[in-house]
Order: structure tokens, then sequence, then C-alpha cells
């Protein structure tokens, strides 16, 4: 089963945040490859793509269709990674293997920047937590990149129901990943249950300073402040991967074989560049 990592970055979240989440990320993906996406010079990643475009809805879905049609031919599984979530090595334990939907790691808690404070939701499905088939993504990239083109962005984010033909699911990992809220963030923070206009999205609402596998919060985010933050590694990552918690009984495990066809090509062709000696998978 091959595996891949796709992260984009339109450049703008405060460096240190970058900067700790990047070594975090790669303590926690291993040999796992990664294809890096930017929108200015920048050196990260075993294949690096650089577009001339400026920040934006339709700008971030040209980014991750740049970044999944580069990826090698052999990849399966597609693992999106933002710039500013410190992602637990467990995270990458988990192998969904549902061919025909999006799914989300729904463990994750929000952590407040300036204090370390954290918030909890149920289900939360964030772009930053999908893993899908990289056929999936391909299809469904390639359409909403026309769609948005066309008829502009319609102010939803996550592939799903709202947004495809295909349904989601939802997974929790072994220990949960830290979503970091730092006021530059593309979506609203909100920390009180009442700031949310429909309250069926604060369920579960849960609040915390110490969360499991990274211990209190507060420090780690004064560590990042301060460029001294130390990335959580392989050796804490579990021997097997979390069992797949399904959210729509309705949803079927397609056959294994089973790939989705492309819809079409695509016009632009970013610059890329590719280190030497990367190999897919």
């Amino acid at each position: 089963m091959s595996k891949c990592c796709l992260y984009y970055t339109a450049h703008r979240h405060p460096p240190e945040i970058e900067a700790a989440c990047r070594a975090q990320l790669d303590a926690a993906r291993g040999d796992i490859p990664l294809v890096a996406v930017g929108l200015q010079p920048f050196d990260y990643g075993d294949v690096t793509v650089i577009l001339p475009y400026h920040p934006g809805p339709l700008t971030l879905h040209r980014q991750i269709l740049a970044g999944l049609e580069l990826m090698e031919r052999s990849v399966e599984w597609v693992y999106f990674t933002e710039n500013d979530v410190l992602y637990h090595p467990s995270h990458f334990a988990t192998d969904p293997k549902m061919f025909l939907t999006f799914t989300y790691n729904a463990n994750v808690w929000k952590v407040r920047y300036s204090d370390g404070h954290c918030v909890w939701t149920d289900d939360l499905e964030q772009t930053s937590g999908l893993v899908a088939h990289r056929e999936l993504l391909l299809a469904h990239y390639r359409r909403r990149v026309r769609e948005i083109e066309l008829d502009g962005w319609n102010r939803h984010y996550e592939p799903g129901r709202k947004t495809s033909d295909h349904g989601s699911a939802v997974w929790h990992s072994h220990q949960p990943n830290l979503d970091i809220r730092h006021g530059k963030n593309a979506t609203l923070s909100k920390w009180a249950p009442d700031e949310f206009r429909n309250e069926r999205y604060a369920a579960g609402w849960k609040e915390a300073d110490e969360v499991r596998g990274w211990g209190h919060t507060a420090p780690l985010m004064d560590a990042i402040r301060e460029g001294c933050y130390a990335p959580i590694g392989m050796d804490q990552r579990p021997r097997r991967g979390a069992r797949l918690q399904v959210r729509l009984a309705s949803l079927v495990e397609r056959d294994r074989q089973q790939r989705l066809a492309g819809c079409g090509g695509d016009d632009y062709r970013p610059h890329h560049r590719r280190r030497r000696g990367h190999h897919g998978g």
C-alpha cells in the first residue's frame, strides 16, 4: 500500500508556527514521501511545487490539484497536511482503505496559540485531517477547480456530501492532532458553544489545557514561540493503526481493485522541483 503526504501553504502564518509544524510533520510521517505546494520559493518536501497565484480559495484548490497530479502513479492513499497543525505519528498509522469515501481523522483539538487553551467538538471534518484514495481526490479536485473558476466559491472546502456525490466518514487516530489557532487561520476560531450559528456543530464540546499524547499545551505553544519546539517522533507511534470508525452506516467499502476514472485534464503547468533520490511509496 503506497502512501504520500500532500502539504500546502500560502506562507501567511507566523513563521515559527510553520517551522514547528514542519518539524513535527517530518518526525511523524517517517518514510512516507511528501509533496509540498507553495506560492513562493521555499525548500521543503521530496517534491516542491511553486504556483504563480495569489492566495485564496481557488488557489488553494489549484495547489491541492497540482500536488495530486505530480505524485507518483503508484500512490494510493493521500494524507492532507497543513502548515499550522501538529500531527501525531499515530495519524499516519491508520489506513482507511475506503476507495469511494472521503475520510477524516476527527481526533483533533483546537489549541489557542496565545495561551494553549484547547477546545474539542465531535466528528470534526477538516481538510487538514483528510485521507482518501488519490484517484477519488483527483476526480474531485479537477471538477472543483472548474466549478470555482466558472461559478465562484460556495464556501465549502471539505470534500463530502456538500461538494460531491461521495460520502464521508470519520475515524480517530490513537492520539489526537493539534490544530493551532493563531488569528490568521482560513476559518474562524470559536471558543464557546454559543459562538456557533448551528448548535449541532458544537456537539460534544469540551475544554482542556492538557491533551493526551501531548501533555500540557501552554508549554508547547511557548516552545514554538521561542523556537525550541521538540517534535514527537516515531517511537511514540502505536504498533497498529486505530480502528476505522464509520460515521455513515450506509457507506459500503468497495472492491480494493476498483479505481475511479479521472474527469479531464488541466491546462496549467506548475513549476516543480523533484528531489534527487525520491521514490513514490
